[in-house]
C-alpha cells in the first residue's frame, strides 16, 4: 500500500517525463534501466512539507506495523537533518553538491516504470514536447527542468529493501523558472490543479521496482517544525 499526495507549485529538476533517463551502471556495476523521472524541491517554509510529513508517517505506520516504530525511523532517517540511503525524501543543506538558489529544503526524487500523466498549463494532455495527445499543437506552457509544477505522487514503503520510495503519477506546469541544466495507480486531472485536497490511499504494484536503484543517505530532528 502506498499514499497519494498531490503538491502544488513546487520547483522540478532533473526532468524525464516524456522519455526516460538514460540507462545507467548500479555502485556494484549493475545495469540500471532508465525510468520515467523527476525530482521535487519544497522550500523549507513550504506548509506542503507539513502534509508530507503526515503522509509518510502514515504510510511508515502502516509498513512497519506501528507508530513508534515508524516515528524512531522518521527520525533516523527522513526529512530535515537527514539524507539517508533509505529514504528518498532528504534534506537539501545535507546534499554533498549544495543547488545555487535552493540550498535549504526538503527536495526528493519520483520514478515510475510507466510514463506519467503531462499536462501543459492549460490542461491539455501530452506525451510527446510541443503536442498533445491528439497530435494538436499546445497552445499553454510545458513542463521543463527548473519551472514550478503541480506534482501528483505516490509515497509508499518498499518492502523487500525497508526504503521509503516515491513514484511519480503526474505533473503540470505551473509557473516559469530559471531552467536547470542537466503503477497501478495514475494521476487525474483533479490531481494536478490548482485546488487543494487531502491525500487520497493508493495502491501500487511493487514489481516494477524490483531493480530499484534509488536507495536514498542520513538524519532528522523532528522539532524543528
Amino acid at each position: 500500500m502506498g499514499q497519494k499526495v498531490n503538491l502544488k507549485n513546487v520547483r522540478i529538476g532533473w526532468v524525464n517525463v516524456f522519455e526516460r533517463a538514460p540507462d545507467s551502471v548500479s555502485q556494484d556495476g549493475k545495469p540500471v534501466k532508465g525510468k520515467f523521472q523527476l525530482t521535487a524541491y519544497l522550500d523549507k517554509k513550504d506548509p506542503q512539507i507539513r502534509k508530507l510529513d503526515d503522509v509518510v508517517l502514515e504510510v511508515l505506520t502502516e509498513g512497519l506495523k506501528d507508530r513508534k516504530a515508524a516515528e524512531k525511523w522518521m527520525d533516523k532517517n527522513y526529512g530535515f537533518g537527514n539524507h539517508a540511503d533509505k529514504c528518498a525524501i532528504r534534506d537539501l543543506s545535507e546534499r554533498d553538491k549544495p543547488i545555487e538558489g535552493i540550498e535549504e529544503g526538503i527536495y526528493f526524487k519520483a520514478t515510475s516504470q510507466k510514463k506519467p500523466v503531462i499536462m501543459t498549463s492549460a490542461g491539455e494532455r501530452q506525451t510527446e514536447k510541443g503536442m498533445t495527445i491528439d497530435g494538436d499543437d499546445i497552445e499553454g506552457q510545458e513542463v521543463y527542468a527548473g519551472c514550478y509544477a503541480n506534482v501528483s505522487v505516490e509515497v509508499y514503503w518498499y518492502d523487500k529493501f525497508k526504503t521509503l520510495m516515491v513514484n511519480l503519477l503526474g505533473v503540470r506546469f505551473r509557473e516559469d523558472g530559471e531552467a536547470f541544466g542537466g503503477a497501478g495507480e495514475v494521476a487525474t486531472d483533479d490531481d494536478l490543479d490548482d485546488e487543494d485536497e487531502k491525500p487520497t490511499r493508493s495502491r501500487r504494484s511493487r514489481d516494477e521496482d524490483d531493480d530499484e536503484d534509488e536507495r536514498p543517505r542520513r538524519r532528522r530532528n523532528r522539532d524543528e517544525d
